[in-house]
Parts: structure tokens; C-alpha cells; sequence
């Protein structure tokens, strides 16, 4: 640029000086529109240069003007970056003093200018969801959907906030695709699953789930217990009910929830023998707890011999175990020896007064047509309640 300049500066002082050294200055005729302009060379060439100085001018005048204009909105864009930042940084402020209200309200407000905008529109909108603005929640999720914004503490919210099962289900899988998922998130999406019954999609991601160990033991029971409550239901015949159960591994037979899962369905089904066989087998092998089976009111279908075996057996090793007591009495009482029952009632409510055992107490002693001894049971029952 500076050698042009330079070049051009030396042939306007040529042109200016030459004629003087050959002793004739020139002269310079333009014809225009039919106009006729004369004047020397020395002149023509000041016009020359005054003009180009003007252009020069003129042009540098714009630039800086353009350049102003970017550097003003470079300005007012770095000047609301940094309010955004401020104002996101008094969001986490608030959230920390579980002030929810002023957090959605400053995150809210932060999000359309600020640097990382997903970032913003996640703390507005969990916080909208602490304070209990559900309707917020969702406006400032969907604005965050039309915007392009998919990352996963968005995705998590949307999943927790829905209300509609397909899109419930449609969330779940997606994150579920993702290579890594923490167990906070593993837990969203099971819980959500379970919310909307989508049982078929939870039993499928089930072992990562537990692998993350993303949900209490307790917790994970009964939910794998009700996934395969629910396949099994399904299957309408008692020979398809026995093939699907046949059809799991090995491993998922043995496996608590699953088999517990088995037998209430055979029960519910009317399969009652089937129940008692698939009972004792699990009882035998520590697969089952029996509170479990207890729960399922064994007085009314478990009619097994080998079941009724074990319970005896199981009195006879644990004499303290008011569930045993309570499984050999149920085991006495479907086969109609009355005694046997209320005596081994009456032990485990010494153990552990509770309302089944009363209620199971009550039916043996009216069964036994004892109806002053079964109404006391039967009042004592419903006062625990």
C-alpha cells in the first residue's frame, strides 16, 4: 500500500515539474455533453489530486463510520453478555438460598443473551418446577425445543415435566441411546416409565439400570417386580404363562422380584397349585422371602404338600420367625386343621401383633365355629389398621 502511494505521489510531482523544465506548461482540453473545458496541465493535475485526496477522505470517513457501527455493537453485545452472566450467577445465588422464585425469574431473564443459553434455560426452568410454576416450566422447556437446545439437562427436565406418556416414552429412549448416562439420570428415566406403565421399555433397561445401580435395592424389586407382573399377564393360557417363564434365563428364574412376579400372577390366574410348586421350589433354594409370601394371603391357594413340608420344617429351625409361623399356619389352615393354625397364630402375635395374622386368626376360629374368639381377632385386626 505504501510503495502505491508513494508511486503515485512521484508521477503527479512529474507530471507537475515536467513542464516547467521543457519550458511549456501544457494545456488540456475535455469535451463533455458539448461542453469544452481547457486549462494547463499543472492545473489539471492539482484538480486531480485534490480530487483523489477527497475520495481518499471520503472514503476513510466511511469506513470509520461502518467500523464504529461494529465496534458499538461488539460493545452493547459484550455489555449484556456480561449482565446475562450476572444475573445467571444471582439465579445460582437464589437457587442455593432455595429461593425458586427469583431463580426462575433471573435465569429467565438471563437466557437470550447469555453466553451458554442452554445453561440458562435448564436453571429457569428447574427452578420454575421447584417453586411449583408448572405452566412456566413448560413454556420456557418448549421455547428451549423451538430454539434448537437438546442437551441432556434439558431432555431430563422435559422427561420429568411431561404429561404425556408417548412423549414420555419417546424421551426416555433417546436418552437411554446416549453412551453415557449418570445413575441421577438412569433413575429419571425408570422412574417416568414407571409413572406412565410403559413396563415393556423399563423390563428391556432394566440391567442398566441396575448395573449404574441407579435405584435403591428396595426400589428396584418393585419395579422389576411389576415389569414382569405385567409380561406375564399377558399371556393369556396357563400352558403360554408356563412358556414364557420357561422362555427367561436361568439366572432371571432365580431372581427374586421376577419369580415373586410369577407366582401372583398364577394366583391371580386361578393357577393355585401351580403357585404352591413354584413357591416351595424358591422357598427351598432362598430365592423368595416370606413375608412376601405371606402378603399374597397363602391361606387361600398355597395346597401343597411339599410347600406344607417346609413350613413345618421352617417353624421347627426358626420357632421365632413370626413369618414362618404365619406360612405354616396359612399351610394348616387351607387343609382344614384348625388347631394347628390358631395355636401357631397366637405365637406369632406374641413375636408380632400385626393385622394379617389377627384377620388369619378370626377366619380360623370361625372356621373352627370358635365366633366369640373370631370377633375379638377380627376387632383387634381392624383397630391395628
Amino acid at each position: 500500500m505504501i510503495k502505491s502511494a508513494l508511486l503515485v505521489l512521484a508521477i503527479i510531482i512529474g507530471l507537475l515539474t515536467a513542464p516547467y523544465w521543457s519550458g511549456n506548461t501544457g494545456y488540456v482540453m475535455v469535451q463533455l455533453a458539448g461542453y469544452t473545458i481547457e486549462t494547463s496541465v499543472v492545473v489539471a493535475v492539482f484538480i486531480l489530486a485534490l480530487g483523489s485526496f477527497l475520495v481518499w477522505l471520503l472514503l476513510r470517513f466511511l469506513r470509520q463510520l461502518i467500523l464504529s457501527k461494529v465496534a458499538t455493537k461488539k460493545w452493547l453485545q459484550a455489555r449484556r453478555e456480561q449482565k446475562a452472566i450476572h444475573l445467571l450467577r444471582n439465579a445460582l445465588d437464589a437457587w442455593l438460598n432455595r429461593d425458586f422464585q427469583t431463580s426462575a425469574e433471573l435465569a429467565d431473564k438471563s437466557k437470550k443473551h447469555h453466553p451458554d443459553p442452554q445453561l440458562a434455560y435448564a436453571l429457569a426452568a428447574a427452578a420454575y418446577g421447584e417453586a411449583g410454576a408448572n405452566t412456566d416450566q413448560k413454556r420456557i422447556l418448549s421455547e428451549a425445543k423451538l430454539a434448537g437446545f437438546t442437551g441432556e439437562s434439558l431432555e431430563v427436565l422435559r422427561l420429568l415435566s411431561t404429561d404425556d406418556a408417548a412423549e414420555a416414552l419417546d424421551l426416555a429412549e433417546r436418552l437411554s441411546a446416549r453412551k453415557k448416562l449418570t445413575p441421577a439420570l438412569w433413575r429419571a428415566i425408570a422412574e417416568q416409565l414407571a409413572r406412565f406403565e410403559h413396563w415393556g421399555t423399563l423390563r428391556e433397561l432394566l440391567p442398566r439400570i441396575e448395573k449404574q445401580q441407579a435405584l435403591p435395592a428396595i426400589r428396584l424389586h418393585k419395579l422389576k417386580r411389576l415389569c414382569y407382573q405385567a409380561l406375564f399377564k399377558a399371556e393369556l393360557s396357563l400352558e403360554s404363562l408356563e412358556n414364557c417363564w420357561k422362555g427367561l434365563s436361568k439366572a432371571q428364574r432365580r431372581t427374586p422380584a421376577i419369580r415373586i412376579a410369577y407366582i401372583e400372577v398364577l394366583v391371580m390366574k386361578g393357577h393355585h397349585s401351580v403357585a404352591a410348586k413354584v413357591t416351595e421350589r424358591g422357598l427351598k433354594r432362598n430365592e423368595l422371602k416370606l413375608h412376601e409370601i405371606v402378603a399374597l394371603a397363602p391361606e387361600l391357594w398355597a395346597k401343597d404338600n411339599a410347600l406344607n413340608n417346609w413350613a413345618g420344617q421352617a417353624v421347627k429351625d426358626n420357632p421365632d420367625s413370626a413369618d414362618a409361623l404365619k406360612l405354616y399356619a396359612a399351610t394348616r389352615f387351607i387343609e382344614k386343621e384348625y388347631e394347628l393354625a390358631e395355636r401357631a397364630l397366637r405365637e406369632a402375635l406374641v413375636i408380632q401383633p400385626e393385622p394379617y395374622a389377627y384377620r388369619l386368626l378370626g377366619e380360623t376360629l370361625l372356621a373352627a365355629n370358635k365366633p366369640d374368639g373370631a370377633l375379638q381377632a377380627f376387632r383387634k385386626a381392624s383397630g391395628l389398621q
